[in-house]
């Protein structure tokens, strides 16, 4: 991290020279990893772990327990535009559009989808990198790779039916990860509806009968609340006889050893594989201002969307889940299933 902070300084006022050193050093960092690839060949997609969930749900925290497991190196949001020209060109991202832009692609399970399987195989092979994707090396001489993504939630299916990774789902309150993406940010995460409504096969399999109502949403926030519910439930469809392990950020951040070591016990990986200092370390995407201090009450903190939103926020919220009929979040902080496990292999 030192080292980091040193090139930062050193290159601060050249940016083109800043990047080519980032990337520079996170090739120096993979040598290891290509001299045993070169022997045993990369791990097979089948081995991967894919992380999955919408953004601000606390997967940039759970991606960085998993990675601290040996042998395990993180391939971190490889589906950001800034990450992957194919993926630009699959989504044909406008030249304008920011990479941060709420823009997800929907797909059904048995898509006859040649370039987007390509991708995932690609992605799912730990060859899309850049020294993002390596912002940590978790590991010189992987065996698997751990691919966390916020932009995958519509296609979950499509990547399962083709390559059967082992397949991490993580949800969070939806109050709590729109406040979050709507007042905790700078500016508010852009959305648009319109882009779920220009996907013809998503409205056909579930937007249909809420056409109106999302071409009546007329504030940033509103479409946040709506996106969340949308790709929420194609996620839950797509995964219902899918192998698959579903997880509440809710009661990972109440019993974070209970959770884990079921979670890992379901990846066939040591329950003990996470050390305690990682269990309790703040995610990097948690500022200052907001981590818990010493003596905070957890609850609290889970809570804190309910006097952050007003009453209109939270009923916006809570229509869009009742919409969509998403299970188990509704007024209360706490998920309404008692367990964090809902794997099937």
């Amino acid at each position: 991290m030192k080292l980091k902070r040193a090139i930062k300084r050193a290159t601060a006022n050249m940016p083109g020279v800043q990047e080519e050193v980032k990337q520079a050093w996170a090739d120096v960092r993979r040598l290891g990893e290509r001299a045993m690839f070169a022997v045993s060949g990369p791990p097979a997609p089948t081995t991967a772990i894919l992380l999955a969930s919408s953004g601000r749900s606390g997967s940039t925290w759970l991606g960085d327990m998993l990675a601290s497991a040996p042998g395990v190196q993180q391939i971190f949001e490889p589906l950001d535009p800034r990450n992957a020209e194919q993926y630009r060109r699959l989504m044909a991202w406008p030249p304008g559009l920011t990479p941060s832009a709420f823009k997800r692609q929907y797909l059904r399970p048995d898509a006859a989808a040649t370039q987007w399987a390509d991708f995932w195989e690609e992605v799912l092979r730990g060859r899309v990198r850049t020294y993002l994707t390596d912002y940590s090396r978790t590991s010189f001489f992987p065996t698997r790779f751990l691919i966390k993504t916020i932009r995958a939630n519509m296609m979950l299916g499509f990547v399962a039916w083709n390559f059967e990774p082992d397949l991490v789902f993580l949800m969070r309150h939806p109050a709590a990860v729109v406040n979050s993406m709507f007042h905790r940010v700078r500016a508010p995460w852009p959305a648009d509806v319109q882009d779920l409504l220009a996907q013809e096969a998503l409205v056909e399999d579930y937007l249909r009968p809420w056409v109106g109502e999302l071409e009546r949403v007329s504030n940033a926030f509103e479409a946040l609340a709506a996106w969340w519910a949308v790709e929420n439930r194609v996620a839950l469809d797509q995964l219902q006889n899918t192998s698959h392990y579903l997880i509440f950020y809710e009661w990972l951040s109440l019993r974070p050893r209970q959770e884990m070591s079921e979670l890992m016990r379901w990846l066939e990986m040591s329950k003990d594989a996470v050390p305690d200092g990682v269990l309790h370390r703040y995610s990097r995407m948690t500022s200052k201002r907001q981590r818990q201090r010493p003596g905070d009450d957890v609850m609290a903190r889970l809570g804190a969307w309910q006097r952050e939103l007003s009453a209109e926020e939270q009923r916006i919220v809570q229509i869009w889940v009742e919409r969509m009929a998403i299970p188990w979040y509704g007024k209360g902080v706490l998920p309404s299933a008692s367990s964090g496990a809902r794997g099937v292999k």
